[in-house]
């Protein structure tokens, strides 16, 4: 996988943005004109029935392993990472969330249930048309972002942060509140923009967690609507059909 100078100026940009975020959001407007800029950039406004990617990611922590996320719709979400050490599946499944066999949290469910928003981040701000809320354009160093918050519930959110002129989601960051006020923030950065039937999509992804840079996937394949089995979306339990 390609290496990059871009992590620590963008790890620096992101915490400038989570300090603007805090100080307060600018005053809102009216979101077409940029949602049509999306629009073009992506292809279309329709969100994909299904997203199955595949290739490799780099953990700081484990090391380097193949990648495969199965997404079909807001809460059936698979994500894979094959490493030299052992295998890490993590899926949510409508009201539960598994690692592997393992019923897992609240707040794991909510963490996936962000990374699924996010595969399909384009399309799902179209869906959410309604509901987006628009946080201004901000200048993070020499870069000027838009950003905009999708809500996915009390608890949890994704603000998308769009180059203007181009219409590319450059970052995003999946914010999770737990009771009391505190925060979880996932933060992700893109590069290197394909195509594939007729949508954008990119293949470099850079992750962050609470301001810490922890790693980066390369994507290698996608494919939007295609059937997804069943079983993708269940934890390997014996027995469980």
């Amino acid at each position: 996988m390609r290496g990059s100078s871009a992590p620590a100026r963008w790890l620096r940009l992101l915490l400038a943005a989570a300090l603007l975020a805090c100080a307060g959001a600018a005053a809102a407007a009216d979101l077409g004109p940029l949602l049509e800029r999306i629009e073009r950039a992506y292809g279309t406004t329709t969100l994909p029935s299904s997203i199955l990617q595949r290739g490799r990611t780099i953990s700081f922590s484990r090391g380097e392993g193949s990648l495969l996320r199965a997404y079909r719709g807001a809460e059936r979400f698979r994500n894979e990472i094959r490493y030299a050490a052992g295998v890490e599946i993590r899926i949510v499944d409508g009201p539960v969330a598994w690692q592997r066999s393992k019923p897992m949290s609240e707040a794991f469910r909510g963490a996936l249930i962000l990374q699924a928003a996010r595969i399909a981040l384009p399309w799902n701000l179209f869906a959410a048309r309604e509901r987006l809320r628009d946080g201004g354009e901000h200048l993070i160093g020499d870069v000027r972002l838009h950003f905009i918050e999708m809500p996915l519930g009390d608890t949890l959110r994704v603000v998308a942060e769009v180059e203007p002129a181009s219409g590319r989601i450059l970052r995003s960051r999946g914010i999770l509140t737990h009771p009391g006020g505190s925060e979880m923030v996932f933060g992700t950065v893109y590069e290197d923009f394909r195509s594939v039937d007729g949508r954008l999509y990119p293949a470099i992804e850079h992750h962050y967690a609470m301001g810490r840079y922890i790693g980066r996937s390369e994507i290698e394949t996608v494919e939007f609507d295609t059937p997804l089995a069943d079983s993708l979306f269940r934890p390997e339990i014996p027995g469980l059909i």
